[in-house]
C-alpha cells in the first residue's frame, strides 16, 4: 500500500459524485486519511463518505455542503478544514457544471452565467481562500513544497466541442489562472497544476452530452473507450504527491489521446 499522503490533508470540492468522489476514495487508498470534502449534495457527500469509510474505517473524513459560487461560503468551508485538521495540504478543484449542449445562438443566459460563476469564479474563489491558508504552512516532513493544488479544467479549454460554448470559455478560463497563479506562488513553494479530462463517463458528461454522444466519441478516441473517473483520479493524486514534486503550471490531459487530434492542453 503507499501512502503519499499519510501525514497530510485534502480539501476536495465536487466530491458528492463523480471525478471528485472518485478523487476523495483514491486519496484515502494512497494514505490521506485526513478528507475535508465539500459540494452542494449532503446526501452525495455523505454516500461519499460512508464508501471511503467501508474501505478505510481509520479515515477521518468531514463533510460540508458549500456552494463555491458564494465567497462567503467558501471562506467558511476552507476555514473549516483548518479548523478540523490544522492545516491544508493538498487540495482538488472538482466541483463543476456543463450545461446541455446547444449553439450559441440557443444558449441561455442562464446557462452562460452559471457556467461562469460556478467554473471559473467559483475555482478563483477556491483556490484564493486556499492560497491564502497554504502561504502560512510549512511543508509536510518529507516534501518540498508546502502544498498542491490540482483544478479539473477540461480538454474543452483548447479544443472546440460542438455545443459547449459556455463550459468551454469557462474551462479556459481555470487553466489560465491556474498557469498564472502557479508563476505567482511557486516561491512560496505552491504547486498548481491542472488536470484536462476528455470525455469521463459521469452524471454530469451524461445529463450535458447524452448517451449517443458518449458511445460515439468512445469510437474516436485513440484508447477506443471513454474514461472512467478513476483515471482522472489516480492523474490527480499522482500530480498531488511527491514524484510530481518539480511540476508546476502545467495542464495534463487524462483523454485516452483524444488531444492527437488538436494538440494537447497548453
Amino acid at each position: 500500500m503507499v501512502t503519499y499522503f499519510k501525514d497530510g490533508c485534502v480539501v476536495i470540492t465536487g466530491a458528492a459524485s463523480g471525478i471528485g468522489r472518485e478523487t476523495a476514495r483514491v486519496f484515502a487508498r494512497d494514505g490521506c486519511i485526513r478528507l475535508f470534502l465539500g459540494d452542494l449534495s449532503i446526501d452525495g457527500l455523505s454516500e461519499t463518505k460512508n464508501w471511503i469509510l467501508s474501505e478505510h474505517p481509520t479515515a477521518n473524513i468531514e463533510v460540508a455542503v458549500v456552494n463555491i459560487a458564494d465567497e462567503e461560503a467558501v471562506e467558511k468551508f476552507v476555514q473549516g478544514a483548518v479548523t478540523a485538521f490544522g492545516h491544508i495540504d493538498f487540495a482538488v478543484n472538482a466541483a463543476g457544471f456543463a450545461h446541455k449542449a446547444a449553439s450559441v445562438v440557443d444558449l441561455s443566459d442562464g446557462d452562460w452565467e452559471k457556467s461562469y460563476k460556478v467554473n471559473l469564479r467559483g475555482t478563483f474563489l477556491c483556490e484564493r481562500a486556499l492560497l491564502r491558508q497554504m502561504i502560512r504552512q510549512k511543508p509536510l516532513p518529507g516534501y518540498e513544497c508546502r502544498a498542491s493544488i490540482v483544478n479539473i479544467t477540461s480538454l474543452c479549454a483548447t479544443i472546440s466541442i460542438p455545443g459547449l460554448t459556455a463550459y468551454s470559455a469557462s474551462k479556459g478560463g481555470v487553466l489560465g489562472m491556474s498557469k498564472t497563479d502557479a508563476l505567482d506562488y511557486g516561491p512560496d513553494k505552491i504547486r498548481i497544476n491542472c488536470i484536462a479530462p476528455g470525455t469521463i463517463e459521469t452524471p454530469m458528461s451524461l445529463n450535458s452530452l447524452g448517451a449517443d454522444y458518449l458511445k460515439a466519441n468512445a469510437k474516436l478516441t485513440p484508447l477506443n473507450r471513454n474514461g472512467q473517473p478513476e483515471d482522472v483520479a489516480n492523474a490527480v493524486a499522482w500530480l498531488s504527491s511527491p514524484h510530481a514534486g518539480f511540476i508546476t503550471g502545467i495542464t495534463l490531459p487524462v483523454d485516452g489521446g483524444l488531444n492527437l487530434y488538436t494538440g494537447p492542453p497548453v
